[in-house]
């Protein structure tokens, strides 16, 4: 195997890290003994709260319940335009997006405007006319778009999600769940442009049809200490729907609820949420991206020992007051040399009282080449030269040897003369 090998498997290894470790966090925290929140209840029909560094779920009322997103759904529109679009693209209004009801940008057919400013009239006034657009302009078609929306999903481990339209305007087939939305949210909270646009509280539009200052629908977030963003919702199917994030110190936390009656009803849940995440939690760095948390013996002549690396951040969330100790676990298994750089190599895992709080794969520092031998020296692709002609020596060789026991060989006596 050449090196080119070796870094191509390492790129494909490297892009699913990200992913594995959020998601083997999320899941390893759902059992853990947490303190109880300071009420019983939300009237929410469901609802989650979700720590954005660690990616465990503090809380939960019904997290996987599928429920009406509405307007939340907005946030994958957004972070698929930004992740597939150019900013500077203009980006022109069908007639489709045109005739959208519920809430608009008022664009006009065929007005043209650049997809930024688009953004920021979908995730601040949540233009339903904004939101065609985008989909129209990144997948060709608003169905071709739900097709990119649920496959973005499916990477994200949005496991009970399906989506129909860029807006969240009712269809009994477009459904998500309170944990899949902050699995979403968390996600979309990591890309810098759409974190900024979902933090502006007013921007001035000046459209073909309308002119009006766009006031951000996310009302906590002069309500709320910390709020730095993200989405709304309402239909009268979904009822009121939110997903709020805020941060204080080095912590940031999201909560999603779902179902809630009115406005000011989704504002103090979402408060009594957020409140609970930063009074009853401390999230601490237990890893740093990069650091070598093994090291290890590999029967190579380049390199006997190998690093096992973590190559992203892993937090784990504690009870503030719980006195709870973190212990670690190294399971090392890494396969049969050769491996390139960047093959898992094994899992760290973090403990409290023998119960699993997070886990995070370990990869290998360096390419690791099988121990050298004659033929692991002479049988690559590069060697190839040097293999052919060492043959044909040995070869030779050996028949000269032959003939040489031969030649000794007593001549024949018949033991009957």
């Amino acid at each position: 195997m050449n090196n080119y090998f070796y870094k191509s498997l390492s790129w494909l290894l490297a892009m699913t890290l990200c992913l594995t470790v959020s998601l083997s966090q999320t899941q390893a925290a759902d059992d853990n003994n947490f303190p109880a929140p300071p009420f019983d209840s939300l009237q929410a029909k469901g609802a989650v709260l979700l720590d954005m560094q660690s990616g465990e779920v503090l809380y939960g009322q019904n997290p996987d319940e599928k429920l009406y997103p509405a307007s939340i759904t907005k946030i994958m529109t957004a972070i698929l335009a930004l992740e597939k679009g150019d900013l500077t693209a203009p980006v022109n209004t069908s007639k489709l997006a045109r005739e959208q009801e519920g809430n608009r940008i008022y664009l006009e057919y065929d007005e043209v405007q650049p997809l930024e400013k688009i953004l920021y009239g979908l995730m601040l006034n949540s233009g339903n006319d904004a939101a065609v657009a985008v989909a129209e302009h990144i997948g060709g078609s608003v169905e071709a778009f739900a097709g990119m929306m649920n496959d973005k999903a499916a990477e994200l481990g949005m496991t009970n999600t399906h989506f129909v339209t860029p807006s969240g305007l009712h269809d009994d087939n477009h459904y998500t769940t309170p944990r899949d939305m902050a699995l979403l949210s968390a996600y979309a909270m990591k890309n810098g442009t759409f974190r900024k646009i979902v933090a502006t509280e007013e921007l001035p539009w000046d459209g073909l049809v309308w002119d009006s200052l766009l006031v951000n629908l996310n009302s906590m977030l002069w309500n709320y200490e910390g709020a730095t963003g993200l989405k709304t919702g309402f239909t009268d199917q979904a009822q009121q729907t939110i997903s709020v994030s805020a941060k204080r110190g080095d912590r940031e936390i999201v909560a999603v609820l779902m179902g809630v009656e009115n406005r000011m009803q989704v504002r103090l849940e979402s408060t009594k949420l957020l409140d609970y995440g930063f009074d009853s939690f401390t999230t601490e760095r237990v890893a740093r991206s990069g650091d070598t948390l093994q090291t290890y013996a590999a029967e190579t002549a380049e390199a006997p020992l190998i690093d096992a690396k973590v190559e992203q951040d892993v937090y784990v969330t504690t009870g503030r007051d719980s006195g709870a100790k973190v212990e670690r676990e190294i399971q090392l298994h890494p396969p049969t040399a050769p491996y390139a750089k960047g093959t898992k190599v094994g899992t760290a895992v973090w403990k409290i009282d023998g119960q699993t709080v997070a886990e995070a794969p370990l990869y290998a520092s360096r390419d690791v080449f099988p121990p050298a031998t004659l033929l692991s020296a002479t049988t690559g692709p590069s060697n190839l030269l040097f293999a052919i002609p060492l043959a044909l020596i040995a070869l030779i060789g050996w028949f000269l040897l032959r003939m040489r026991r031969t030649r000794r060989r007593p001549p024949f006596q018949n033991r009957y003369n």
